[in-house]
């Protein structure tokens, strides 16, 4: 993976998962529908 547009996607898929554990997304999608939830209540 050494493509521009591979580290690209890299980059961005770090970004979102950043962005997901920074605003308190759980790791398991067994818990994202109240991860979910939970968020709109805020």
């Amino acid at each position: 993976m050494n493509t521009p547009y591979a580290k690209r996607v890299a980059e961005k898929f770090r970004e979102a998962q950043n962005y997901l554990k920074t605003n308190g997304f759980g790791r398991s999608t067994k818990h994202l529908l109240e991860d979910i939830e939970n968020s709109v209540e805020k």
